[in-house]
């Protein structure tokens, strides 16, 4: 069992990092707060680890051209867990959290650690950095947009994925057709996996295949 404590969370953070130039100047940030427009996302520029949580939530306003500019590729661990609640217009997160990794679930919302619910625009997740949630569960509900679902293995990600609740999205009325990187090509490029019998490449997105779980050193 692997708690992403010690050298091997050092080893995921200075991987995720790499070639970013910003190990150097890491930065703790404390729990964030997001809300009712994008001005408060200036708070995540400098951090690297949130210790706590980070909630971005209640944008009713804002369109998918207000997010097309923001990026934070520094952000690589959450110590808490990571909300999302009725934010308008955001339709990934690939560009806001391109190298987070890790969500240890020290403190959860309910006994989760990723909450993603009522994201009306939302087609995707995106996270194709995130390779472990150390503690808590995964409830994605009621996100009509959002596909890519079926893609990702959580097994991956999570110790154990039968707590995830994972209802009320797109994904379930199989009207997404998800293509993983490489199919159009007809080439394999995502490594597949089983689940309820089923084998398919995993990935996030079209561009993105899911990585292979880091195993912590022996």
């Amino acid at each position: 069992r692997c708690w992403w404590s010690g050298p091997a969370l050092t080893l995921a953070l200075a991987w995720a990092l790499a070639g970013l130039g910003a190990w150097s100047r890491a930065e703790v940030c404390n729990s964030i707060d997001i809300r009712n427009n994008v001005t408060r996302f200036s708070l995540l520029e400098n951090c690297t680890v949130i210790e706590g949580h980070l909630q971005i939530l209640l944008m009713f306003g804002t369109k998918a051209a207000d997010f097309r500019d923001l990026s934070f590729p520094k952000l690589t661990m959450i110590t808490d867990y990571l909300l999302l609640f009725r934010v308008y217009g955001l339709e990934s997160l690939k560009k806001l959290f391109p190298n987070l990794t890790v969500i240890r679930g020290t403190h959860l919302f309910f006994n989760y650690a990723l909450v993603i619910f009522e994201m009306v625009h939302l087609k995707e997740i995106g996270l194709y950095s995130l390779m472990n949630i150390t503690r808590g569960a995964v409830r994605l509900e009621k996100n009509d947009e959002l596909c890519y679902l079926s893609t990702i293995d959580w097994s991956r990600i999570l110790d154990s994925a039968e707590d995830n609740y994972i209802k009320s999205n797109k994904d379930d009325k199989e009207e997404c057709g998800d293509v993983c990187p490489g199919v159009v090509q007809g080439k394999t490029s995502c490594p597949p996996t089983v689940i309820n019998g089923i084998f398919i490449e995993r990935c996030w997105t079209h561009e993105h295949c899911q990585r292979a779980r880091l195993k912590c050193p022996a």
